[in-house]
């Protein structure tokens, strides 16, 4: 009898697990693989509410409960570095409390960049999520794409989700009743994505999200734009930092390309000991070097031939820009360095020591998405 009854459970469909989730229903496999998997569970009084909205916070337990197990996500809180010295504090929303029901699977979405708050520095996990914010979360966290990708609304009139909303067409994770790109999800809907995603071989985790340091700043930080019409370049820096300084000759500092620059951007914080010879602080840690196009292929040989290269990390598309990324030993540090190609300009974001400074290895990866390749004023707004 034991036998019958388990190979009875085994096999029966969801219309009879919960008395509102009929045969018929459209994701009624889906939510069926779900509560058999423990990953979604319905009421006391055998519904499952599949039309009913699903908040922020719901939405956050669920994937996790895919992506993680129970035990690294139990213990994410309290497994968080202890640090003062922090430009952002490590997962600290005035609206989750650290002993709230939803905080662990919260701080494991934070920690591995599929979650973020709001610019006031908010989560609202009360809030409903709609399917453009669970498209961005389930291509982060399905490893769709490795990366949060860079902010392009303002280009060619590309709007932040487009992405990630063709990634999941791409694999057949929208469901039908998904009409507009605002509309609220429902506990069904949220049931087949998950669904259709079973299967999807999960790449490495997106670049994780660490608590950068500066002095003397403040929480919440938000970013700053650059522009530089002259250089046809635009990124973004922290609010607190000075402002970047603009060198319009470059100079040959012991890195590669053994060449000299044709301009110097020096951005970052502004260096608290003495700093005498250089200014008022004018140069700091973090810069932008610029070289023509012209001298493209000699930076590639210089790369190439680097007797202090130590890794080509990645060779990707920054912007619409081919990049590459490595990491250099100067005067016994650590570089870490960007080259992005671009239509007028070769640009190269240095930071020093931040291919050994965990923090700045991770500011770093934030820093060079911003970077972007801009058209110069027109030309009755010139100078």
């Amino acid at each position: 009898m034991t036998l019958t009854l388990a190979l009875f459970c085994a096999s029966t469909p969801a219309y009879a697990l919960f008395f509102d989730v009929p045969e018929d229903h459209p994701y009624a496999d889906a939510i069926d693989f779900l509560t058999r998997e423990g990953i979604v569970t319905g009421y006391e009084n055998r519904s499952f509410r599949p039309e009913n909205a699903i908040n922020r916070a719901e939405f956050t337990k669920i994937l996790m409960s895919v992506l993680y197990p129970d035990a690294y996500i139990n213990d994410c809180i309290k497994n968080l570095p202890v640090t003062d010295d922090l430009v952002i504090p490590q997962f600290s929303f005035p609206d989750v409390a650290y002993d709230a029901w939803f905080a662990k699977s919260i701080c494991a979405a934070w920690s591995n960049g599929i979650a973020n708050g709001y610019p006031n520095g908010r989560f609202y996990p009360e809030e409903g999520v709609n399917f453009v914010e669970a498209a961005k979360m389930l291509s982060l966290g399905f490893g769709l794409t490795g990366i949060e990708l860079p902010e392009l609304s303002h280009s060619d009139n590309l709007k932040w989700y487009t992405p990630y909303v063709e990634f999941l067409a791409a694999e057949r994770a929208i469901p039908e009743s998904i009409v507009q790109l605002n509309q609220p999800i429902n506990r069904g809907e949220m049931a087949e994505m998950i669904y259709r995603l079973k299967d999807y071989p999960l790449k490495p985790n997106p670049v994780k999200a660490y608590s950068k340091t500066a002095e003397d700043v403040l929480y919440p930080v938000t970013w700053k734009s650059y522009r530089n019409d002259d250089f046809n370049l635009a990124f973004e820096y922290s609010n607190v930092w000075a402002e970047p300084h603009v060198l319009p000759r470059g100079m040959y500092d012991g890195r590669s390309p053994y060449i000299q620059s044709e301009w110097t951007i020096y951005f970052g914080p502004t260096a608290t000991k003495n700093c005498m010879g250089d200014g008022s602080c004018i140069k700091r840690d973090m810069w932008i070097d610029g070289y023509r196009v012209d001298d493209s292929a000699a930076i590639l040989d210089a790369v190439e031939n680097d007797l202090y290269f130590i890794d080509l990390e990645d060779e990707t598309i920054i912007n619409r820009m081919p990049a590459l990324i490595l990491l250099e030993e100067v005067d016994r540090c650590i570089d870490k360095r960007a080259f992005l190609f671009g239509k007028n300009w070769v640009y190269a974001l240095n930071i020093k020591c931040g291919g050994q400074n965990e923090k700045l290895y991770n500011l770093f990866d934030q820093l060079v998405k911003t970077i972007k390749e801009i058209e110069g004023k027109v030309p009755e707004y010139r100078n």
